[in-house]
């Protein structure tokens, strides 16, 4: 299972480089744990972000 970091208001995901956004979910970073992306979501964005951290329901 994968999990992304989207950012609902600006439609966008973190991307590859993990520094920028696309709207592309194909070029989108993926992580190997929810806590993991939840760490790299507070790191680029702050405490109290507004990104949603979600997996792609894969097992």
């Amino acid at each position: 299972m994968s999990y992304y970091i989207y950012r609902p208001v600006e439609r966008v995901f973190l991307s590859d480089d993990e520094q920028s956004w696309t709207e592309d979910m194909f070029c989108a970073a993926s992580f190997s744990s929810r806590a993991l992306a939840e760490n790299i979501a507070t790191r680029e964005l702050g405490d109290g972000h507004d990104a949603y951290v979600f997996d792609d329901g894969i097992d």
